[in-house]
């Protein structure tokens, strides 16, 4: 089964951090990161992850009676925004709660697993 895991955090934590307290603090996380790469490329060699930018610089696109409209941020103002995606091919269920878990993030933030649709 495929799974996008979506990682949401309140990053306004990160904004508030120096850069030098922001270097540091990923630097400690660093070796959990690596660690959990690792345990990922055993489940799935193929897993696909990615960071995204602060939901500061989202732009969000809808279509009002046939109007493109683009507004700045993210849509939901919600204190935990979306901050990367894993997309990944697991046996099971438990195998990718097994995975969330290992997220440094889901200590301080969510991890949101959705089955993917293949089609």
């Amino acid at each position: 089964m495929k799974y996008a895991m979506l990682v949401y955090s309140d990053q306004s934590t990160w904004e508030a951090y120096t850069e030098e307290e922001a270097s540091r603090l990923r630097a400690e996380s660093m070796p959990r990161w690596i660690s959990l790469f690792e345990e990922f490329g055993k489940a799935d060699p193929s897993v696909q992850g990615r960071e995204l930018e602060s939901a500061s610089e989202a732009k969000v696109v809808r279509v009002v009676d046939g109007e493109t409209i683009v507004t700045d941020g993210p849509f939901a103002e919600t204190k935990e925004q979306l901050g990367g995606i894993f997309v990944t091919e697991l046996p099971d269920l438990d195998e990718a709660i097994r995975l969330a878990a290992l997220v440094p993030t889901a200590e301080h933030g969510t991890l949101e697993i959705r089955p993917l649709t293949v089609r």
